[in-house]
Formats: C-alpha cells, sequence, structure tokens
C-alpha cells in the first residue's frame, strides 16, 4: 500500500476527464444542432459541407437573380402591351381615314389623334425602366459603347450592324440594349468563352453556363416606323412633316414626291403597321424602308414580345431547377454538418451516467489510503 501516489485515483481521474470532455463535445453539437463545429470534429466533413454551403447559397442567389430578371421583363411586357393597343388603334384610324365617306378635314381630325398617339409610343419606349436603366433602345443610343450612363442606357448599348444574333435579324440597324444576367451560381470558363466582346456585342452566346444575354431592340418611332432606323431622315418626321402639318394630310413638306395622294400615305402608314413591305412610296430617300428584313408597326412589337414570353418562360424553368438543386444541395450538407440529435442525446445520456459514476469511484479511490492509519495505530 503506498501514500505518496494514489494510482486508483489518478486513473479514475483520467477516465473523469474524458468523459467530462465528451460530454462538453455533446453539449455544443446538441445548443447548435451542428455534427462538424470546427475541423477538429471532421476535417474532411468540414471541407465537404463548406464547398456545398458556398453552393447552396450561390445557387439561392442566382434564384433572386432570376426572379429580378423576370421582374423586368414583366415591366417591359407591361409597356409593349400598351404600345400594341395604341398601334392597334393608330391602324384603325388609317383603315378609318381612307374610307372616301370622309372629307379632308374629317381626315385632318383623325390624323391629330394619330399623331399624338405616335407621341405617347415614343414616351413610353424612353420611359420605360427598371432601376432607372432604360429597358428599351432608342436613336439616341444607337451608337457602340459599353460606357453609357446607366441610367440611360443599360449594361452595353450597342448598333445591330450585320450581327447575326440581334433579335429583329441581322439586317436590323436599330440599337440594342443587352442586359447581362447572371442566373447561375458559378462562372466558369465556359461562360468566360462564350463572351462576345467584339465590336458587335458585349454578351454571352447560348453555349454560357450560368449567364444568359438579355436583348432588348429599339422601341421608338423610328423603330417602329422605319426599317432602317438609323437613316438620316426619320420615318415618322417624314410621315408627320416634321411637325408642320398633319400626318394624314395628302403631301409632304420635306420632300412633294414622297406621296402622290392622302390614299397613298394612308396605304403606306398601313403597311408600315402590318410590318409589310412598302409598295406606295416614289420617293427615292424612302427605299431604306422597303428592304432589309427588319420588322416595323405591330409585328416588330409582336417579335418583341414573344421573345420576351419566350425568355420569362425559360427563366421560370431555371428558377424551378434551381430550387431543386438548392433542397439537394442543402440536404448533402445537413447530412454531413448537421447533427443526429437521437444518436448524441444518447451519447450525452451516456456520458453523463459515467461522469457520475467516475466521480463516485474518484471518492472511493480518495478514501482507500486512509486505511493505513490502522496499520500505524
Amino acid at each position: 500500500m503506498r501514500i505518496n501516489h494514489n494510482i486508483s485515483s489518478m486513473v479514475t481521474q483520467g477516465s473523469l476527464f474524458k468523459t467530462n470532455r465528451a460530454m462538453g463535445k455533446n453539449l455544443e453539437k446538441l445548443s447548435t444542432g451542428l455534427r462538424i463545429n470546427s475541423a477538429a470534429d471532421d476535417a474532411a466533413g468540414l471541407g465537404v459541407s463548406e464547398n456545398l454551403r458556398t453552393q447552396v447559397k450561390g445557387i439561392h442567389q442566382a434564384t433572386k437573380n432570376t426572379q429580378d430578371v423576370i421582374s423586368m421583363l414583366n415591366i417591359a411586357e407591361g409597356a409593349l402591351n400598351e404600345m400594341s393597343d395604341i398601334m392597334q388603334r393608330m391602324r384603325e384610324l388609317v383603315v378609318q381615314a381612307k374610307n372616301d365617306t370622309y372629307t379632308q378635314t374629317e381626315r385632318n381630325y383623325m390624323g391629330e389623334e394619330f399623331q399624338a398617339l405616335g407621341e405617347e409610343l415614343e414616351r413610353i419606349a424612353l420611359v420605360t425602366n427598371y432601376n432607372g436603366m432604360t429597358i428599351f433602345a432608342n436613336s439616341s443610343t444607337s451608337t457602340a459603347s459599353t460606357s453609357v450612363d446607366p441610367k440611360e442606357a443599360s449594361q452595353a448599348t450597342e448598333a445591330w450592324g450585320t450581327n447575326a444574333d440581334a433579335i429583329f435579324g441581322a439586317n436590323d440597324n436599330g440599337s440594342g440594349h443587352h442586359f447581362n444576367m447572371m442566373v447561375g451560381q458559378n462562372f466558369t470558363s465556359g461562360d468566360a468563352n462564350a463572351f462576345n466582346n467584339g465590336t458587335t456585342l458585349n454578351a454571352f452566346n447560348s453555349t454560357a453556363e450560368n449567364l444568359i444575354t438579355i436583348q432588348m431592340g429599339q422601341m421608338d418611332l423610328e423603330g417602329i416606323f422605319c426599317k432602317d432606323a438609323q437613316q438620316a431622315i426619320g420615318a415618322w418626321d417624314i410621315i408627320t412633316g416634321y411637325g408642320s402639318m398633319n400626318p394624314f394630310a395628302a403631301e409632304d413638306v420635306v420632300q412633294t414626291t414622297a406621296f402622290t395622294d392622302v390614299q397613298g400615305k394612308l396605304s403606306a402608314l398601313q403597311e408600315i403597321l402590318d410590318g409589310d413591305t412598302l409598295t406606295t412610296v416614289n420617293a427615292s430617300f424612302l427605299t431604306d424602308w422597303a428592304i432589309g428584313t427588319n420588322y416595323t408597326g405591330i409585328d416588330r412589337v409582336n417579335r418583341m414580345r414573344a421573345y420576351i414570353g419566350a425568355m420569362v418562360n425559360r427563366l421560370e424553368h431555371n428558377m424551378n431547377n434551381l430550387m431543386e438543386q438548392e433542397a439537394s444541395q442543402q440536404a448533402a450538407e445537413s447530412q454531413i454538418r448537421d447533427v443526429d440529435f437521437a444518436s448524441e442525446t444518447a451519447a450525452f445520456t451516456k456520458n453523463q451516467i459515467l461522469t457520475q459514476s467516475a466521480t463516485s469511484m474518484l471518492s472511493q479511490a480518495n478514501m482507500q489510503p486512509q486505511s493505513i492509519l490502522q496499520l500505524l495505530g
């Protein structure tokens, strides 16, 4: 029997220390709900779970980004819907004015409404915006530039030129706004390779993996009423005589050979509104109206609306996919990182009992050397 070193007590203390430490970890996991609270708990699992957490947060933000894009497109669709209604009324006025039961005086009355509706078309195209950024391109933003004031234009403003990716065809000379939208959670080499930073577009093509480019064409009066929206003499100015005469008047003050009579002018207006090739214009400087693959009038608005509708449907599917991915990735992270409460509670209970038992045995081990006093007695 020894008194300098109580080996039994030392062994019991070691066991009690280990049990207390294990119970402390049990309490930490149960209080945080996490199986991995530090790298020491599971270094490999921590690395995997952190990567999964990064993806989850990226997917969550990509879902928000997609919702924002849909909101912008809904604003654009609302404006185009009103523009379509206006042009339907403008076409009604043209059809009405072509009837010879009306004198030129009544036609002038109709022309006043026609001109006012045209001015409202222009205003809607210019003021429709999202977050202070003009959605639709217009004739004032036709010069290629990537440094346009964001409150005036958008991510980039380019002239379509002969680019085959143009929303209204390769020969559309109107300007276009490009919104490059991050609808995925990563930026990959595939995205970098899909970016076109040439002289015509600053956009991502269809091979991009996480970004898409939303195109918004020129929807002001020049874009709607002229095949070549960048020609020197504007179509709307010719129609209205630069504001000095009624748009349903028989002649044009800029060039009297543009329209031979009021019926010719009305026929040209109907063809423009329908998006047809012009057959009634005589002036040589208006030949650009009748060439190319550009779209005018109601047809141009319909094509822009069809594009927006298709993009909204695509983005809604993308958002559904992102939400499913987020749930799956979150489940994978939870499987690695979150604590199993049933198992951890059982371990905690076991350690509680062991602690109480070790404490009792430590008391017994400390009392054992006292029996030596009986030998000395």
